[in-house]
Formats: structure tokens, C-alpha cells, sequence
């Protein structure tokens, strides 16, 4: 749900680069982290260098693995003469893929003709490389429509992309793009993600009503809900919802073999409905959510998987409802994640850090912890703000260019640039068990 992004990067992320009517969830260990980011600072800004450094410390105690507190860690602990650990902090941010101006810092000036420190800057430019060879698979139209998600019909190979501004989903047939579901069609509001439904003969989005939505009041923002409709025919077949009171942004969802479909909620919680319900429920409540994003069910619908905008990837056990934090390695950064798809390894799109990129990762036996990343697609000439997709043909498929960054928190266009056409591009995919590069 990349409209959430670019209002949250500098609260959530700190480093990279709005939510659609509403602000994103805060967890205690978020706010707290966030507060001892602010102390640090405020601390450097006095030049209390140690006082930072102990803040950032606590921080990323909090939250491990994030790229903007080891950068600023790293930055204090130049400015203190301690390049040893300072270089140690840079050489993990370059392990995990990812790209900052260092170069002209002034936090790092003490190190900037250490061997080292060069060593990292060659690191961080090769970190801007292209990596894989997505290749433009379909082309949906002009970006002014804000298409976002992707669902594909594995017996027909019709390819399904929804529009949030728009509120409406196309699919593309024989390279044709037409509309499937009209705007505003059953009440639609804006459409973010799909999924395919095939026992059940589905298609499943997730729609909420926000600044971005044509022709919703502002009375109605905060709605949300899933919609299902006919997978040939388009005809809505069923749909649950959250009035505007809910203050619900649902932006992804996915579908368990059962049928039953769990949604996320950009604000800070998880919904499910069951098969045989006609009302959303609370899921897995749990208070270190800031933003749910992704989804994928695994283990043959034990286990729901959950990306977190702010704090990662979450695990829950679908029978008890048990929540688990997942760890991963000091090289790999889980923040900034969009889109989940696949069954083991999963592949995600990460769309707040840079550079955006795509991802497969492997989780342990358990689906407690995330052993390895690697990343399959970074630094395409064609990504503008990539955002959701789907496994299909041996290949994942996302949109590549949404276009999110032209959009204002009120809804409004920015700047008076023509859109570029949205493409939807597609990545060969590995063996599930061809090891991590």
C-alpha cells in the first residue's frame, strides 16, 4: 500500500526517500524508539556525541536492523573517533543492500580518506547496480489511475490490476487491457490489493476510502472493506465492510485454501472473514503492530505471514492467534516492506529503503525467524515507486512504477509532468531450493 509510504518514511524509516485519511498505529516499543531517536538528536545538536550514541544504542535494541538508527550510530561514533565501530556499523548497512549519500556527510568527514571508509563508498555505489532482468510483461495505461495491486488467474493467464484513484480494476487479456470491474462498482472505493480465489471461482480485493479516491466524500473516509467478485464474469459476489468509524485502511489481503481471507489494516491491525461470515473480525490483535501490509498464509493455512511497514515481519499461528516477531540476520533489513507472495520462500517487494527492490526470503522451519534475503530486482531504468505483485509461470509480476510520489496527501496531482504509461513487469524466479546468492 505505497500510499502510505511516503508520509511515514521519515517517522518510520528515518533514512529513505500518507496514509489514505488516517495516521499509522504507533506500538510502545515504536514510540519509544522514536522518542530516544529524537534525544540523540537533540544530543548531537549540542554535541553530546555520547549521549546520542547511548540513545541510538537503545533504539536499536528496540528495533534491530534498522538502516537509518545504524547510520546515525555510525555517525556518532565517527564524530567520537571511534572509527573502528563506526566502520563496523557502515560495512553492515553496505552488506544489507542498500544505498545512502555518505560521500558528503559531515558526520563521516574524519573518515573520509580511511581505506575503509573508501571501501564502504565503493560498496554503497555498487549497491546502485542493477541487479536481475525484469522485463515489461504488461502494460496497464496511464499512471494517473495509481494502479497498485496484482492478481493473476493461473488457468487463463488474465493478469488483474487495481486502480486506486480510479477505484476500479482492469484486466489484461491477449495484451488488451479493458475494464473488469467498473469504477465504484458494489461500492468500491479506492483498490489496492488482489487475489485470486480459484476453488471458489474469485477474485478478492482490498478497498479503502481516502484522499485518493475519485468521487468519495470526505464523510466516508476511513471505510474500508474486502470485495469478491466473479472471476469470469466480474459480477460482485460478496463483500464485507468497515463503516467510517473503523478509521480502517485495508490494503492487502490474501486468501487461505479454506477460503477464509485475512486482510491488513495500514493503521495498525489485522481482519479476517470466514467462509461462511458476512462481517469482518479482529485478528491477532497485537500492540506492536504500526502498519500491516503483505500477507502470506503458509504451511497450508497454519500460518499467516505479516509484512509490517515499520517493524518487519510477523508470524502468527492461525489456531491460537499467537503473534511472533521475526528475527533475521544482521545483513538483512526487513523494513519498508510492501507486498508478500509465495508459500516458502517468500518473495516481497520493499519499496521504503533504496534502493526498492525485490526480495525472496527464506524463513526458518518454524516460520519464527527469516534465515536469508536475497534480492532479485533493484535499480530498474523502470521503477518508480514498485509496489504489489504475484507468482505466476515461474516469474513474479509487480508493478513497477505506480507513481505514488505524484500524489499529495490530500489526493491531489503534484507538479504538472504527463504520467508515464504503469507497467507491470515480471522477474524469473529461482527453484524454491536454489540457495540464497
Amino acid at each position: 500500500m505505497r500510499g502510505i509510504d511516503a508520509a511515514r518514511l521519515a517517522l518510520a524509516l528515518g533514512f529513505a526517500g500518507g496514509l489514505i485519511g488516517a495516521a499509522a498505529a504507533a506500538s510502545p516499543s515504536f514510540l519509544k524508539a522514536q522518542a530516544l531517536r529524537e534525544e540523540a538528536a537533540a544530543a548531537e545538536a549540542r554535541g553530546d556525541y555520547a549521549a546520542a550514541e547511548g540513545a541510538l544504542e537503545k533504539a536499536l535494541e528496540l528495533r534491530p536492523g534498522h538502516p537509518g538508527l545504524i547510520l546515525s550510530l555510525a555517525g556518532v561514533e565517527a564524530r567520537q573517533g571511534k572509527a573502528a565501530e563506526a566502520l563496523t556499523h557502515l560495512q553492515q548497512f553496505v552488506t544489507m543492500g542498500l544505498a545512502a549519500n555518505l560521500g558528503e556527510t559531515d558526520a563521516f568527514a574524519a573518515l573520509r580518506y580511511n581505506p575503509q571508509f573508501i571501501g564502504v563508498l565503493a560498496g554503497i555505489a555498487r549497491n546502485t547496480n542493477p541487479v536481475g532482468e525484469p522485463e515489461i510483461a504488461a502494460h496497464l495505461g496511464e499512471g494517473s489511475a495509481l494502479f497498485e495491486g496484482v492478481a493473476i488467474d493461473a488457468a487463463s493467464g488474465r493478469l488483474f490490476a487495481s486502480s486506486v484513484r480510479q477505484r476500479r480494476i482492469v484486466v489484461v487479456e491477449n495484451g488488451v487491457v479493458r475494464d473488469f470491474v467498473p469504477p465504484g462498482e458494489g461500492g468500491l472505493w479506492s483498490v489496492f490489493g488482489l487475489a485470486v480465489d480459484a476453488p471458489r471461482g474469485l477474485l478478492w480485493a482490498a478497498s479503502a476510502a481516502g484522499p485518493q479516491s475519485e468521487g468519495v466524500a470526505a464523510a466516508e473516509h476511513g471505510a474500508a472493506g474486502v470485495f469478491a467478485f466473479d472471476l469470469e464474469t466480474g459480477a460482485l459476489r460478496r463483500k464485507a465492510v468497515l463503516g467510517p468509524e473503523a478509521k480502517a485502511a485495508l490494503g492487502d489481503l490474501a486468501v487461505a485454501p479454506d477460503g477464509t481471507v485475512y486482510a491488513s489494516d495500514a493503521n495498525g491491525a489485522l481482519y479476517r472473514l470466514a467462509p461462511d461470515a458476512e462481517a469482518l473480525e479482529p485478528f491477532a490483535p497485537d500492540q506492536r503492530y504500526v502498519s500491516p501490509q503483505g500477507l502470506a498464509v503458509v504451511a497450508d493455512g497454519a500460518v499467516l505471514v505479516v509484512a509490517d511497514y515499520a517493524m518487519g515481519l510477523f508470524s502468527i499461528d492461525v489456531a491460537t492467534q499467537a503473534v511472533t516477531r521475526l528475527s533475521a540476520p544482521s545483513s538483512v533489513a526487513l523494513l519498508g516492506l510492501d507486498g508478500l507472495a509465495g508459500a516458502g520462500p517468500l518473495i516481497a517487494t520493499q519499496n521504503g529503503v533504496a534502493p526498492q527492490r525485490v526480495l525472496r526470503l527464506r524463513l526458518g522451519p518454524e516460520w519464527d525467524y527469516v534465515q536469508s534475503a536475497e534480492v532479485l530486482s533493484a535499480n530498474a531504468p523502470f521503477h518508480h515507486e514498485i509496489t504489489l505483485g504475484a507468482i505466476w509461470d515461474g516469474a513474479f509480476w509487480y508493478v513497477a512504477n505506480s507513481q505514488w510520489d505524484r500524489f499529495g496527501p490530500d489526493g491531489a496531482v503534484l507538479g504538472e509532468a504527463p504520467f508515464a504509461e504503469t507497467v507491470v513487469v515480471r522477474i524469473a524466479l529461482p527453484p524454491p531450493d536454489a540457495p540464497a546468492q
